[in-house]
């Protein structure tokens, strides 16, 4: 895509970043129920998002993703179904390896295309486990310049 620029979210982007993950988690994540990602909503807003550092993909000011780090770990990484697999990932999550030196995270067994997508960008599953509030299994992935 053309025209993309990332900049570090401020707090006016909130409630569109929180939406975004909304929409998208509940697009993307057909094995959880749309009320988890609904109870999740107002923690995104008010506690998990300014927490972290966070920076937006924006095309005139439309907002396109987000990213969210905290420290080493790879929080969150959204971006419009209607434009995943046009490069937006590709360039936040490049963004960010650009600051660091190792970054883990953490994505659901049954999300087959994030699992491909950061396999792709060089992250290897070091373990698995049970995410104690959906009861799904997690792979703990790990990327190192």
């Amino acid at each position: 895509m053309e025209n993309v620029r990332i900049t570090k979210a401020s707090h006016e982007d909130i409630d569109d970043i929180v939406e975004l993950w909304y929409k998208v988690s509940i697009e993307t994540h057909s094995f959880i129920s749309d009320e988890y990602w609904e109870r999740n909503k107002s923690m995104m807003k008010e506690e998990y998002i300014p927490k972290s550092e966070t920076y937006i993909a924006q095309n005139d000011k439309k907002l396109l993703g987000f990213v969210s780090m905290i420290n080493e770990y790879l929080a969150a990484i959204f971006v419009l179904t209607e434009i995943q697999g046009m490069g937006i990932g590709s360039q936040l999550l490049n963004f960010v390896k650009e600051k660091r030196e190792r970054i883990e995270l953490r994505v659901y067994k049954k999300n087959e295309k994030s699992i491909r997508f950061y396999r792709n960008k060089k992250f290897e599953i070091i373990s698995d486990s049970i995410d104690k509030d959906t009861g799904e299994i997690e792979f703990i992935m790990e990327w190192e310049k």
